[in-house]
């Protein structure tokens, strides 16, 4: 993904979630390739699955907010990045 071949991350990552459904980290990042890839919809269920399997994870929050913000939901976008910057610093 940080070569910029999204598609062949996307891939990568559809596979890791066959072997193991409940990788919320793989859920982030399907969420990353698709915010890249312009795919918002799509990205925004990929941080909310990601989320119902760790809702601690601070980056999951920012980024589902910055894929809102994008989408012009500011309102939901501000209290998803503030949520996000809240738990990674411990409040």
């Amino acid at each position: 993904m940080h070569a910029g071949d999204h598609l062949h991350a996307l891939d990568c990552i559809d596979r890791a979630l066959s072997t193991d459904p409940h990788f919320a980290g793989a859920w982030h990042e399907k969420g990353n390739c698709l915010d890249e890839l312009g795919r918002y919809a799509d990205a925004l269920a990929c941080y909310d699955e990601a989320l119902k399997l760790d809702p601690y994870d601070a980056e999951s929050w920012y980024n589902k907010g910055l894929v809102l913000r994008r989408i012009g939901r500011e309102s939901e976008a501000y209290a998803c990045i503030n949520h996000g910057i809240d738990l990674a610093l411990g409040r």
